[in-house]
């Protein structure tokens, strides 16, 4: 197990130098946004901070679970969770333009809420737009039900 842990560091380690290097030219170009908005340098660093790091080290983690295998499947639960709650952040504006309507009192983009959350919600009050309806029914194909057991009491 030493072994292939140590070849797993010497990957990630590589992995973070190449994502690093094709990143410094997006960092760069974001440098000129970053010049003109002074006051918020420091989201800017720990933005393409995380950025590299994540798109670094996320692969190589993943392949060192799946190799480990024990409790994995609970690993990709937890994963697909992660991933909705940081979806549901980063596409709120996008969603709310385009999931829901005007009259929705459950907005996307609150933090630590799931965009399964939300859309059960809105599917709950009929407030889902017709591509949010859709999306909820393709959701329903892979998981029936899925944005209905997905609602958590908001409190």
């Amino acid at each position: 197990m030493k072994t292939v842990k140590f070849i797993f560091t010497v990957m990630a380690l590589l992995w973070l130098l190449i994502t690093t290097l094709v990143m410094l030219p997006i960092a760069i170009v974001l440098l000129l946004t970053l010049l003109k908005s002074k006051k918020h340098y420091a989201e800017w660093i720990l933005f393409l901070f995380a950025s590299i790091a994540a798109l670094g080290i996320y692969p190589i983690s993943f392949c060192y679970r799946i190799i480990k295998w024990k409790g994995f499947i609970a690993y990709l639960r937890q994963l697909s969770l992660s991933i909705d709650i940081s979806g549901n952040i980063v596409a709120g504006e996008l969603l709310n333009d385009n999931f829901i309507t005007s009259n929705s009192k459950h907005q996307f983009g609150v933090v630590q809420e799931t965009i399964s959350d939300n859309l059960g919600e809105n599917e709950r009050d009929k407030t889902l737009s017709v591509f949010g309806q859709r999306f909820t029914n393709l959701l329903g194909v892979i998981d029936f039900n899925h944005a209905q057991k997905s609602i958590v009491d908001d409190k």
